[in-house]
């Protein structure tokens, strides 16, 4: 399942693993279980779903993007 942006009119954004069927459905805040709207991001596959499963703060670009990954040096692409 993706993993959606929220935003709490109070407490700020999290996110949230939810069925494809229900991204368009506010869901409730973690912190204080007020109804919350998504962001109009894009969904999050793969990577991201399981630290968010766990509780951890997900990652801005989950899933292993190229712009977070570790530079490779010249050196080593040889």
């Amino acid at each position: 399942m993706p993993t959606y942006e929220y935003e709490c009119p109070d407490c700020g954004p999290f996110a949230d693993i939810r069925p494809m069927a229900e991204f368009d459905l506010p869901q409730p805040c973690p912190d204080c279980s007020q109804p919350a709207p998504r962001l109009l991001t894009a969904p999050a596959l793969g990577g991201g779903a399981e630290e968010a499963s766990m509780g951890a703060a997900p990652r801005s670009h989950p899933g292993g993007c190229a712009c977070c990954a570790p530079r490779r040096l010249a050196a080593e692409a040889v």
